[in-house]
């Protein structure tokens, strides 16, 4: 890896990711994450600037410690397992962190955020008192009964559970109009303007002050003691935030603290927008400490059109996808198509797609033809040559897109920036196939020569511009042009010079097949080319032309399809009609006897013949099928040939695929009267 080097006189840009549990494995939200920070650090690197970068993992939590009782094992040793593979997925998707910082570090982190604690305490902002409140375990945090829409939290979906013991509180209702000023006037900015607003219509709401502790029982001796107080142990919120200054010293090495602080931008997602823009600068002010410059704030992902959900089934691992394709495909895919700060869906076939026409077709073909074409015909060296009128206004020209390029990345609009230096390197390609090379060659030289020249300093401008986004490839441009990376000053300057020796050529960025290259995403199963989804019926009536076939409508989440059934000779129209049924909403439509179905509706049958419908008055319309410990990956269509090669299998009032157990919400798919038998 190609390492740059800052000069002492530089100044520094310090930013953060939040600090993700370790609960459960990363997944592609965390990858997005880490690679928006990554491109914000690495440009703030090539403008000249010392940068530290500190994510790490939130370790003291009941989530963790209810995890690692699941497993039977202490809450220590999940947190160092799961820590070691965060950071392992950090280093492998190009987070260019320099400090990876764990809450349970007791020499590193407790004692800042215990001294964070004590100047709080000191200005009389924590008090304790009996509290009787919801909490949401999942966001570690208490909620009034207003913010939770039919009784449940809005972000994990369960139901809070009630909580009353003695805890510290902090007074951030004493810091309302502080925050609201300092956040109406972007002295804290919050990127983007929605969520500015979301958070000073909250702070205008009127805030409460919160708890910032647990009792030791409660918190089951996991967590930050509080200082002089052995009951109780610091509320996770309180200790997880203190990461951004314990990350850089504070506590331990205050010159190092006093060099980073304060944190230009806290990248984060925006589920916990109100932790890092309400409590965390009160907690800040109260402490006598300099806020945070900006809050960077992200929205998530969604795969094929579904929120990232385990009870779904379709958590994409982002290690799997880094091995088959690649981390700089994945963090192309994720920076050019997820937009900054809104929500954005990803699925491989859009990551193929994407290399394949932009990385391969434009950035890749750019850099191949330019020194294969020098390597021919100009021994592997620069050419020179002299600039005409028209070489001129394309040099300007390319110099305001790369201006157009630095206004963006100054804003951190990530997406918009990267797909204005693709736009720079299609005017390249342009350019290239505009001049012809290989025809002025043989009749001009010269003019071959001149235009090899631009084309290398172009290249060379690609290779800068690319680094935030994809390091390694563009430290491969860097070394096949034999240069060391350049800063980002260095754009628009012709400073490849005539003469100068390139490296040996080889291929950027490869065509990926359908289906990728290495590793599968998931098992091979087909069971996870289906789309299996709750419906309810909600008309049924006999088939005109076929005395064995129902005509049935049914409601599903994106609206009401047909379905046509041969379950006459079973079930009466009463006994369908109203039933919750699953649904192979992926099935190619056909016709049956003249009427079009689009899906079939899935029935349990023993050896016997007899049938039952598979169905639960608990499902809801729209709850997906999936099977345990696998991830599904469903095709667009598939044909009922394909559909009949899948095993399905009733065992023991239970319905396997593939061996499998099948599950709705988290619960499995049960029987009432086959014990054994089929799904068909």
């Amino acid at each position: 890896m190609i390492r740059i080097t800052t000069k002492s006189k530089s100044k520094k840009f310090y930013l953060t990711t939040a600090i993700p549990y370790v609960n459960a494995a990363p997944h592609l939200g965390h990858a997005l994450e880490f690679v928006q920070t990554d491109a914000i650090a690495r440009y703030q690197k090539l403008l000249g600037k010392d940068v530290a970068l500190v994510t790490g993992s939130d370790e003291n939590s009941l989530k963790n410690v209810h995890a690692a009782e699941k497993e039977g094992i202490a809450p220590i040793q999940l947190c160092t397992r799961n820590a070691e593979v965060f950071k392992k997925m950090a280093l492998e998707i190009g987070l260019s962190f320099t400090n990876f910082q764990r809450t349970s570090d007791k020499e590193r982190h407790w004692p800042g955020v215990q001294t964070l604690w004590t100047l709080c305490n000191k200005v009389g902002d924590i008090y304790k008192k009996k509290y009787r409140g919801l909490y949401c375990v999942g966001c570690e945090s208490f909620y009034e009964e207003s913010e939770l829409p039919d009784g449940v939290c809005p972000e994990h979906k369960t139901k809070p559970e009630i909580v009353e013991e003695e805890n510290y509180f902090f007074r951030l209702s004493k810091y309302q109009d502080k925050l609201e000023a300092l956040i109406e006037s972007d002295e804290l900015k919050i990127l983007p303007e929605t969520r500015k607003n979301e958070v000073l219509s909250f702070i205008r709401s009127g805030l409460q002050d919160f708890s910032i502790s647990r009792s030791v029982k409660r918190a089951k001796g996991w967590g930050v003691p509080i200082p002089n107080d052995p009951e109780q142990m610091m509320y996770v919120w309180f200790d997880a935030l203190g990461t951004y200054i314990t990350g850089i010293g504070y506590g331990i090495d205050e010159k190092q603290f006093q060099k980073y602080w304060p944190a230009d931008i806290h990248v984060i997602g925006k589920g916990i927008l109100r932790f890092h823009a309400v409590y965390w600068p009160a907690i800040l002010i109260s402490a006598g400490l300099k806020l945070p410059k900006t809050i960077f704030v992200h929205g998530y992902i969604t795969v094929e059109g579904h929120k990232m959900s385990k009870s779904i089934g379709n958590i994409v691992d982002p290690f799997v996808l880094i091995e088959k394709y690649g981390a700089d495909s994945l963090r192309y895919c994720l920076l050019s198509e997820i937009p900054t700060f809104d929500d954005g869906d990803f699925s491989e076939r859009i990551l193929i797609e994407k290399n394949n026409s932009e990385l391969v077709a434009n950035v890749g073909n750019l850099v191949n033809r330019t020194i294969l074409f020098i390597t021919k015909n100009f021994n592997s060296e620069v050419p020179g040559g002299k600039l005409n009128d028209a070489d001129e206004a394309f040099i300007e020209e390319q110099k305001r897109q790369s201006e157009k390029i630095t206004d963006l990345l100054n804003e951190n609009r990530l997406k918009e920036s990267l797909d204005a230096v693709m736009e720079f390197s299609r005017n390249a390609n342009k350019y290239f196939q505009d001049n012809a090379p290989w025809k002025s060659i043989r009749e001009d030289r010269e003019r071959a020569s001149t235009v090899l020249y631009v084309l290398t300093n172009q290249v060379k401008d690609i290779a800068i511009m690319i680094w935030p986004f994809m390091p390694n490839a563009s430290e491969k441009i860097f070394k096949q042009f034999n240069l060391t990376v350049k800063k980002w000053s260095d754009i628009g300057k012709l400073s490849v010079k005539a003469g100068h020796r390139l490296g040996t050529p080889e291929i950027l960025f490869k065509k990926i097949e359908e289906g990728g290259t290495t590793a599968q995403l998931q098992p091979e199963t087909k069971f996870a080319d289906l789309d299996l989804e709750i419906g309810e019926i909600i008309e049924v009536k006999k088939h005109p032309n076929a005395e064995k076939l129902y005509i049935e409508r049914v409601r599903m989440i994106d609206g009401e399809r047909q379905i046509v059934s041969g379950l006459v000779q079973h079930f009466s129209e009463a006994e369908l009609l109203g039933k919750k049924v699953i649904i192979v909403k992926n099935l190619a439509p056909a016709k049956l006897r003249g009427v079009e179905s689009k899906g079939m509706l899935l029935v349990a049958e023993d050896e016997q013949g007899n049938v039952e419908i598979l169905t639960d008055t608990s499902w809801n319309i729209g709850d997906k099928v999936y099977a345990k410990d696998l991830q599904q990956k469903s095709k667009q269509c598939v044909t009922f040939d394909e559909f009949t090669k899948i095993k399905f299998e009733i065992k023991d009032y239970s319905v396997f695929a593939d061996g499998k157990l099948l599950l709705v919400s988290n619960n499995p798919i049960r029987t009432e009267r086959i014990k054994e038998g089929r799904v068909c």
